[in-house]
């Protein structure tokens, strides 16, 4: 794991929800109704700003090499007296708070979560804890966070706050800056290795006294309600320390919410799995996923590595289809202003859910699991299922899988189809399970197009996969079930697949069904990364019955995904099948990373629906 993904704690193993002694401080109804707002929402907006916004990842004039442009004081090896000095020239005169409000209510987003103090212990709001702040330290003659905190409740958006409550490089007790202080906890020391080290434990409470806990307080007592308290890098405080850190929130604000990386499940009301995560399985029925725009929290000059608007929206619909909020970071600059970039496609994101904010705002995830032509939630007060369609099928008949509830009616949303509202597209049972919608006179929305699918009585769902003859079926290794050895990878870009394969014999299974009503031959494409000591290696895939073997060739390494066609294998009947894909041979220390397979149905003349990587 890299060193700036470990001192975030992405993936880091804490206590299940279900450990020994663990269980919620309150009745269930309490709960529900202060995480009641947050569950509606969907859709928030992070901001990270401090000194190394104006740095910009660069000291004296070189690239400090870390991945994210807010550690450069750690990768930079920067003594704390010479960033404090810089930290002092920092003066944000373009800061607008509500330009930032403002451009975060036309992205669609619900909230705002604001650092107020990250690692390097600089609090960006008027401390009267420290006077390493802002105001005090940078002299800046207003408060941003109390601005801030204005502009959000003008605005109707709900304002969180970060806080690196277990990391301060600049105060002399925490953790993280051994360069300064040579005796403290390393940034990248477990809590194991220093929890029963009388000195350093001594002098980590005295910082949480002195500093942390005060400066929590301080926010909770000074900038209204507060919907959030976000704190990071939980995976370096005891179960003690976080009940202090929790203690505090639930008694100054009760209805302000916890986020995992206090500590872990137990003191939180909901998760957080990996940053950026691509592809992830949820550990909290309440969780929220957090992407940055580029590469960096902070603003980096160099970090061109921006995400496409498709890809944020895909993003957003992969992860409220499941349950989860979506968060998306920018990082102004240290005078306080926003780069166009950023500012372009939180915009794009925002026309995007004026125009299906209703499937997204207040729904739950998918009933009937993830389509092949893309995503759906879920609006139980309506009795509505909200399908999101990426990949259209090639005749026009979009096969709706897993409901056997009664359909009153299906429309496009937003007035995109032919046909004026409320006039419902045709559509159809096809068996117990499945509903066919003629989509043919529906426009394409660039991005997803939606439609609303009303039905009657009781819901009947079944998230089992279906196979569907007229595209691309694609089986995700981090859906899949894995044996072996073989664990799913971080999630992340490039890792959003199953890796550790050092066993020959681990595998990957998938069970799905299909209606289809003659055998449908498919070609097979394995999509996977291998270096070149894993090229030779062998596996083979098998769909019930049927096997075929392949040989491993190199891509690229580590991350760059290629294909690798074999096959073909045949969809053979009606009813559920078992496709797996299981390691013969190693030619290296591991077999591959794999991150999908697809059967690509053959249609009559030879031709198949084709799939990217």
């Amino acid at each position: 794991m890299k060193r700036d993904e470990y001192m975030d704690g992405a993936g880091l193993k804490t206590g299940p929800m279900e450990a020994q002694g663990w269980k919620r401080d309150e009745f269930a109804s309490e709960f529900d109704r202060r995480i009641a707002w947050w569950r509606a929402a969907r859709f928030g907006i992070f901001v990270h700003w401090g000194p190394y916004s104006m740095l910009g990842g660069m000291w004296k004039g070189k690239r400090v090499e870390a991945n994210y442009a807010e550690h450069i004081q750690l990768r930079g090896k920067i003594p704390v007296a010479e960033y404090a000095e810089a930290a002092a020239g920092m003066k944000p005169d373009a800061f607008d708070a509500y330009e930032w409000v403002s451009l975060a209510k036309r992205a669609g987003a619900k909230y705002m979560i604001v650092t107020a103090k990250h690692h390097d212990g600089f609090a960006m709001y008027d401390s009267k804890v420290s006077d390493y702040s802002i105001t005090r330290h940078a002299h800046f003659p207003s408060d941003p966070l109390k601005a801030l905190a204005a502009a959000c409740e003008a605005e109707g958006i709900r304002l969180g706050i970060y806080y690196s409550h277990a990391m301060d490089w600049h105060h002399p007790d925490s953790q993280g800056n051994t360069l300064d202080y040579p005796d403290n906890v390393g940034a990248w020391d477990l809590l194991e290795d220093w929890v029963d080290d009388d000195g350093k434990r001594t002098r980590f409470e005295r910082y949480l006294q002195e500093k942390a806990l005060p400066q929590v307080e301080e926010l909770l007592t000074g900038y209204g309600p507060i919907g959030v308290m976000w704190f990071d890098c939980g995976h370096k405080i005891s179960d003690e320390h976080a009940e202090w850190f929790r203690d505090r929130v639930r008694r100054l604000q009760p209805d302000c919410l916890i986020n995992k990386r206090l500590r872990d499940e137990r003191f939180a009301d909901y998760g957080n799995p990996h940053d950026n995560q691509l592809r992830f399985r949820p550990v909290q029925p309440d969780w929220e996923s957090i992407h940055t725009l580029n590469d960096s929290w902070g603003f980096r000059y160099d970090d061109d590595n921006w995400k496409s608007p498709d890809e944020l929206i895909e993003q957003l619909l992969r992860v409220v289809s499941a349950g989860g909020n979506l968060v998306l970071n920018i990082g102004p600059m240290g005078s306080g202003s926003i780069d166009d970039t950023s500012r372009c496609l939180l915009e794009t994101v925002g026309r995007f859910l004026e125009y299906s904010g209703e499937a997204i705002y207040g729904t739950e995830e998918s009933p009937i699991g993830v389509p092949q032509w893309g995503w759906c939630t879920w609006k139980p007060d309506e009795s509505a299922l909200y399908l999101f369609v990426r990949d259209w099928p090639s005749d026009g008949r979009l096969i709706l899988p897993g409901l056997a509830s009664r359909v009153q009616y299906a429309q496009p949303v937003g007035g995109i189809g032919e046909h004026e509202h409320p006039r419902s597209l045709a559509f159809r049972q096809l068996g117990p399970w499945d509903v066919e919608i003629d989509v043919r006179s529906v426009r394409k929305h660039p991005y997803a197009t939606v439609i609303k699918v009303k039905i009657l009585g009781e819901l009947k769902a079944d998230p089992t996969p279906r196979f569907i003859a007229g595209m691309p079926n694609t089986f995700w290794a981090y859906d899949g079930r894995i044996e072996g050895g073989v664990h799913y990878d971080n999630g992340k870009r490039g890792h959003d697949g199953v890796t550790g394969w050092t066993d020959p014999g681990g595998a990957v299974h998938w069970t799905f069904r299909s209606e289809e009503e003659r055998p449908v031959r498919c070609r097979l494409v394995v999509t996977l990364s291998a270096d070149a000591e894993q090229a030779g290696g062998r596996f083979e895939v098998s769909l019930d019955e049927q096997k075929v073997e392949a040989t491993i060739e190199e891509t690229g390494g580590d991350g760059s995904w290629g294909e690798l066609e074999t096959g073909p294998l045949t969809v053979s009947s009606r009813g559920l099948h078992h496709l797996e894909i299981r390691g013969l041979s190693l030619a290296g220390n591991s077999l591959m990373k794999l991150r999908k397979i697809t059967l690509l149905p053959i249609e009559e003349g030879g031709k198949s629906h084709e799939a990217g990587v």
